[in-house]
């Protein structure tokens, strides 16, 4: 008979447990930013939009690790598994860090060490190439086969990619003036190159003639995909999902870059320049 997803429990499914985890720590959140910052006036007002969107990246991790998409990566779909990391490095860093005060960071920045190594880690160079080579390694097929058979390597592996990914977003979404963005023409030229770097670990996956992962391979089939179509369609979830992302990214920074120009540009109407014309 067929496998299906309605064979495991509801707790293999849905996991209440994290989304009891999600909801306690999307309501701390909530209280910090308004109830005890005012109490306690930590800092000046978190706006509504940076709420939503820490929130929206607490709940990415639940989508991510607490919904069927969970299961589907680890027991069934190789191409389920790509669209789980690009929830966990494209998605969730960024909504974070954009989410972020920057009073809630101050205390940890003013730790001389910490800022010193944190200044290094996110520089563009380092947090490009660090991001790359650590989720080009993991996609190796010994070290992707170690983390499907050994789940506790697989949560260190979650932990290390979501790492990195918030180095590699810090360039265009840092929260602190203590470790700034780049200027907008600046992270356009960052993400161009952040889309390139992930090219050829999409196109050993999506163009092998060969099934990579073992264990994708012996994984009872699902969905009508056998497991090459599997790693396929993994490619190119990897490319699009990614591409889009950041071509999205790109043209918000394009349009915040082309605004602030304009306002620039305009002349102060109560300026002597102009009040002289």
């Amino acid at each position: 008979m067929r496998p299906s997803l309605w064979d495991h429990r509801f707790e293999e499914l849905w996991y209440p447990d994290l989304l009891a985890w999600t909801i306690l720590l999307n309501a701390a959140y909530l209280l910090l930013v308004n109830l005890w910052r005012r109490a306690y006036r930590w800092g000046p007002p978190v706006p509504v939009w940076k709420q939503v969107l820490f929130s929206l990246g607490l709940w990415t991790v639940y989508l991510s690790e607490g919904t069927p998409i969970h299961i589907l990566s680890e027991r069934y779909l190789f191409s389920v598994h790509m669209l789980q990391h690009t929830l966990l490095t494209m998605v969730m860093p960024p909504l974070l860090l954009l989410g972020t005060p920057e009073w809630a960071l101050l205390p940890l920045l003013r730790v001389r060490p910490v800022q010193a190594v944190l200044r290094v880690l996110v520089h563009p160079a380092p947090a490009l190439l660090l991001f790359n080579l650590i989720y080009s390694f993991w996609h190796l097929p010994v070290a992707y086969q170690a983390i499907l058979l050994y789940r506790w390597f697989h949560v260190v592996q979650h932990a290390i990619l979501v790492f990195t990914a918030t180095l590699m977003w810090w360039p265009v979404c840092s929260p602190t003036r203590a470790l700034p963005r780049l200027s907008e023409p600046a992270q356009m030229v960052y993400l161009f190159l952040a889309a390139l770097t992930q090219i050829a670990a999409f196109a050993v996956i999506t163009f092998s003639d060969v099934v990579l992962y073992p264990f994708y391979e012996q994984a009872p089939r699902i969905f009508g995909l056998d497991a090459m179509a599997d790693q396929q369609l993994a490619g190119a979830v990897m490319h699009l999902s990614g591409s889009i992302i950041f071509t999205f990214a790109w043209v918000i920074i394009f349009f915040r870059w082309v605004s602030r120009e304009e306002r620039h540009a305009v002349p102060d109407p109560a300026s002597p320049d102009r009040a002289a014309v």
